[in-house]
């Protein structure tokens, strides 16, 4: 589990898929990306490894930003008005989530640590180190907004966004090419490639791309793999003597449909899914308390003494209360 920043000051906590040996393990086989930089410039995660990937945050993908013009978008942002106007939104769909996870609300403390990291972006782009595309921020909005409401956040959900959220990456684009030295996901030069996710690194510190794999690409199960297998797809990896296993992106089976369950850690049901040894079914990763036997048939990718950690939840305590 590891903390990766979506935008807007707001961290999100999600399970990194894969695994680094034994654990962990999920269909994706690889780094997942956190879907684009922040559109607020927020600083990247913890960027800690679990499961295959343990990927740094992901950024966005696609076109270039608007270039640093403070030409509004359909609410008419500019570069003046832009954190005043996203970040007590962001703030307050947060609230409920903050509060049923135990954190409490701040209303003036989370404002204020969102506004931070946005007006650090505010001011890259005055000083030509990024580019500003306000056409991109709502839509980096409903995205955003879906996943902090939704609260805590399954690896098939999080893999699902990852498209989505790549306008609060256009955003604010950041111009570090990859494998340059970098402080936060925001810096790093989003990718022309749809399928390739690019964020700052937290223990590197250096820009780092993922790709997302279709099905009949190679792939790879290992601490430090950087792509991963599409969703409905998994990594039919043989189990080498030592990582990284190397296999194939390969169609899921379905939920409910036979599977091997003879065989160890097998990733063949896909992400939110594992093989249940005792029917040999494609069945529903557990949720958090259930007992397990393996990490992977846990929706967190966690087991703990025999249970199924608990979903960690999309917020944090700087994130509610400053």
């Amino acid at each position: 589990m590891r903390l990766i920043t979506l935008g807007f000051g707001i961290l999100l906590a999600v399970a990194a898929c894969g695994g680094s040996t034994d654990e962990g393990l999920s269909g994706t086989g690889g780094k997942t990306g956190t879907g684009g930089a922040a559109g607020s410039g927020a600083s990247a995660g913890s960027g800690g490894v679990a499961g295959a990937a343990g990927a740094p945050s992901g950024g966005s993908g696609g076109a270039a930003g608007g270039g640093g013009t403070n030409t509004g978008g359909s609410a008419g942002y500019t570069l003046e008005n832009v954190c005043d106007k996203t970040q007590p939104q962001g703030c307050e769909w947060a609230k409920a989530c903050c509060t049923q996870s135990g954190f409490g609300y701040d209303q003036a403390g989370c404002v204020k640590n969102a506004l931070g990291d946005c007006q650090q972006n505010v001011a890259d782009v005055k000083a030509g180190k990024m580019k500003f595309d306000p056409s991109q921020i709502d839509t980096c909005l409903s995205a955003y907004k879906k996943l902090l409401t939704q609260c805590t956040i399954k690896m098939e959900d999080f893999l699902s966004s990852l498209d989505a959220l790549k306008a609060c990456g256009w955003a604010f684009e950041g111009k570090v090419p990859t494998g340059g030295a970098c402080t936060r996901d925001a810096e790093c030069a989003p990718s022309a490639d749809p399928n390739v996710f690019v964020g700052c690194d937290d223990d590197t510190k250096k820009c780092t791309a993922s790709k997302r794999l279709p099905v009949g690409a190679n792939c790879a199960i290992g601490e430090g793999v950087a792509d991963f297998c599409a969703p409905g797809l998994y990594c039919d990896a043989a189990w080498s003597p030592t990582p990284p296993y190397p296999g194939v992106c390969k169609t899921a089976t379905p939920e409910g449909k036979k599977c091997n369950g003879f065989k160890p850690y097998n990733l063949e049901c896909g992400a939110g899914f594992y093989c249940n040894k005792s029917t040999s079914l494609c069945t529903q990763a557990k949720a958090g308390g259930a007992s397990c036997g393996e990490t992977i048939e846990c929706q967190s990718y966690e087991c703990d003494f025999g249970k199924c950690k608990p979903l960690e939840p999309v917020v944090d305590q700087a994130t509610c209360t400053g």
